[in-house]
């Protein structure tokens, strides 16, 4: 359980500010007001046991892996591309879902949610046969996906 959580754990108990202290390598103090605790914690304070920090691990996303499908940094064209690329993919491949991402100054369409490379790398050999002239455009990416589990 992080730091955070077992601190909204005390809160829960009555105290109105957090105060957690930690006896490492030395003393560190800890001092935020309740509000602050309930922004920052993303499980319920309830949760005090060992089982629950993989619960607060997912929340967090889970890495896998996508498809590449776009990739470009052409102010002028780059975003039109990508809505595009992604309309086409969802168009042929309707149960993948798309993303387009922009991380200046590169817009990228990201296909799927997968959770080995081996199932995302035979979508993207049947991706291949459906799109021969993007075939070397696109690729397998290690990414945060989204899982329903």
């Amino acid at each position: 359980m992080c730091l955070v959580c077992s601190a909204m754990a005390q809160q829960a108990s009555g105290d109105k500010d957090i105060v957690a202290r930690i006896n490492a390598s030395g003393n560190i103090e800890v001092n935020q007001p309740a509000e602050l605790g309930a922004r920052l914690c993303t499980e319920p304070a309830a949760q005090t046991d060992a089982s629950d920090a993989v619960d607060h691990k997912a929340a967090h996303g889970k890495v896998g892996y996508r498809i590449q499908v776009f990739d470009d940094n052409n102010p002028r064209t780059a975003r039109g591309e990508a809505q595009n690329r992604k309309h086409l993919v969802e168009s042929r491949f309707p149960y993948l879902r798309a993303y387009v991402q922009f991380n200046s100054p590169y817009w990228r369409v990201k296909v799927g949610d997968f959770r080995s490379r081996s199932e995302a790398e035979a979508v993207l050999e049947e991706m291949g046969a459906s799109f021969p002239g993007l075939r070397a455009q696109m690729r397998v990416v290690r990414d945060h996906i989204n899982v329903a589990d």
